[in-house]
């Protein structure tokens, strides 16, 4: 006999459980928000009729958007109206299933085409752009004609060290610490150090509960992204950028921010060195590993561990996101896939060796000169008697100076002046033939800390590694969002098995770029991409990336 209550439970979870379906397609297949500002932060309008747009997050990278006006929408006659608006830069705002795409406009572009169709093309740089027109000065606190020390340096946790970097340089922007704040006339300018009225903060942390791992950073004049970087990368650490806006919530308790303010903050959602997975089957699940440096402390391993309990979340049913301690959001490639595309590549180590230095390790040529011209000053107690002047001693003057001069070019960077670090783990996985070595710019001093860090920049620029790149279609079967309106969003981690691979062979990496594209008439789409596409990239586009790489070293070494 049929229990009536427990009858009538079914059919309750079932009428909540297509009420929620419902209610997350119809915010799946809802229109974005389109707002456009001033250089001020002023709304200037909201966008309804835009022909089509399209808006990519890139994980630590500057992404574009792309808004198309007709000709003669209000927004595009005032976007094309430079001189009469009264500031020139156009900000835009898409909010989108939680996330929120924020940028500048870069360039507008009036188009007419064969058929009389007239339009407005407007293109949108990612807030992270302004990352690359912040400098990280020698020291931030002294005035550009006396920077002491020659080069910034910090070491610590690696969020800490990059926040802290970008703090200080926003601070002398925000404060006008050394330059005209942006209105000399408003006293309130002058050494402003009142967040609540900067234009971009960083969100605060703390040092002591900061579990990322620990880095180097140094820079003389480098864009904040170009030192950030490699340290970015090796930590598997992601830049957040948000624009806070009125009525949002506070972005940490007791924050008092400006409207329009940019909000930049350091997360780790891979759990690289924290504890996640980097594979594993179909049929055992995704194995639980947490990479550890080995002996020499510039390699790293993955360590295997115990597969732990679910997470408390993932036993929740109103609960949408995924953890990076236990990515559990997998596709698998069939003809029932969400998977629209897919690139797999494997690459494997090159270099056994790295190389780096050209200069003495502070304190050697030092040191040498010294030595040099305290033998040379012992000249100053021999006395030469001479005989046309009646055999009387004659003393000589000190030569230390001048034989310090004449052989400084023959001992200078000859000692300690190179290093060479060769890892014991790669040889006997590559086979007894194999690359041998690679020179590793970034560190000119050897023996330094900076030398160490270049040494680890070299390992991980040859390791071993796959590429996988594929785009994913949304709601198929796994929302993408943010702010518990999706299962996974940019730099969380996710799986996928790749078809022509080992059967039931799970590969897990890191969401690495956001496609939303629209167009009128149609429903938004999101197309994803995880992994790295730098193994398959064009040979041209990577020497220009390497040549450019190499021109920023030569212009931090020909200031020093």
């Amino acid at each position: 006999m049929t229990d009536p209550s427990a009858s009538s439970r079914i059919d309750d979870i079932y009428e909540k459980a297509l009420a929620v379906r419902t209610q997350r397609r119809d915010l799946r297949v809802s229109a974005p928000l389109i707002r456009l500002w001033d250089g001020d932060w002023n709304l200037r309008g909201i966008s309804h009729a835009e022909v089509s747009g399209d808006f990519k997050w890139l994980l630590n990278e500057s992404g574009t958007g792309q808004l198309v006006l007709p000709a003669d929408h209000y927004l595009a006659k005032w976007i094309m109206d430079a001189r009469g608006r009264s500031t020139q830069n156009v900000h835009v705002t898409v909010d989108k299933d939680g996330a929120r795409w924020g940028g500048r406009m870069k360039t507008a572009t009036l188009k007419k085409t064969e058929t009389g169709l007239k339009t407005v093309v407007v293109q949108f740089m990612h807030d992270y752009e302004e990352l690359k027109y912040i400098q990280v000065w020698s020291n931030p606190l002294l005035p550009a004609v006396f920077q002491f020390p020659k080069v910034f340096m910090l070491a610590g946790p690696s969020v800490w060290c990059l926040k802290l970097s970008l703090f200080l340089n926003i601070l002398r922007k925000e404060a006008s610490l050394w330059a005209l704040p942006d209105d000399p006339l408003d006293p309130e300018q002058w050494f402003n150090l009142d967040q609540s009225r900067w234009s971009m903060v960083v969100a605060p942390s703390d040092f002591f509960s900061d579990t990322s791992i620990w880095t180097i950073i140094s820079s003389r004049w480098k864009t904040w992204h170009d030192m950030a970087a490699p340290t970015l990368d090796d930590a598997h650490l992601m830049v957040t950028c948000r624009r806070h806006l009125a009525g949002d919530p506070p972005p940490w308790p007791g924050a008092n921010l400006r409207h329009g303010c940019l909000i930049f903050d350091i997360v780790d959602k891979s759990g690289y060195y924290t504890g996640t997975s980097e594979g594993g089957t179909v049929l055992d699940g995704l194995v639980h590993t947490v990479q550890e440096f080995v002996n020499d402390m510039a390699e790293q391993e993955p360590n295997y561990l115990p597969d732990p309990n679910a997470p408390e979340e993932y036993r929740r049913t109103d609960w949408l996101g995924t953890l990076p301690s236990n990515p559990w959001v997998v596709y698998r490639e069939n003809q029932y896939t969400g998977i629209q595309t897919s690139e797999f590549t494997i690459s494997p180590a090159t270099a056994v060796q790295i190389n780096c230095g050209g200069n003495s390790m502070p304190g050697v040529n030092e040191a040498i000169s010294a030595m040099v011209q305290m033998v040379g000053n012992l000249t100053s107690t021999v006395t030469v008697s001479i005989p046309i002047i009646g055999g009387a001693g004659v003393s000589l003057p000190p030569m230390g100076g001048p034989l310090d001069t004449f052989l400084k070019p023959l001992y200078s960077d000859t000692i300690l002046a190179w290093m060479s670090f060769k890892s014991p783990l790669r040889p006997p996985r590559m086979g007894w033939s194999h690359y041998f070595e690679r020179f590793q710019t970034g560190a000119d001093k050897a023996y330094t800390l900076s030398s160490l860090l270049s040494i680890r920049a070299g390992l991980w620029a040859t390791r071993a590694f796959s590429s996988h790149k594929i785009t994913i279609a949304d709601g198929a079967p796994y929302l993408i969002g943010e702010g518990g309106r999706g299962h996974f969003f940019l730099g969380d981690r996710i799986g996928a098995t790749v078809e022509g691979m080992p059967a039931g062979e799970i590969f897990v990496e890191q969401v690495t770029a956001l496609d939303l594209t629209w167009s009128r008439g149609a429903t938004p789409s999101w197309r994803i991409t995880i992994g790295t596409d730098k193994a398959l990239e064009d040979p041209v586009v990577k020497s220009l990336r390497h040549v450019q790489t190499i021109m920023g070293d030569l212009q931090m070494l020909g200031v020093m």
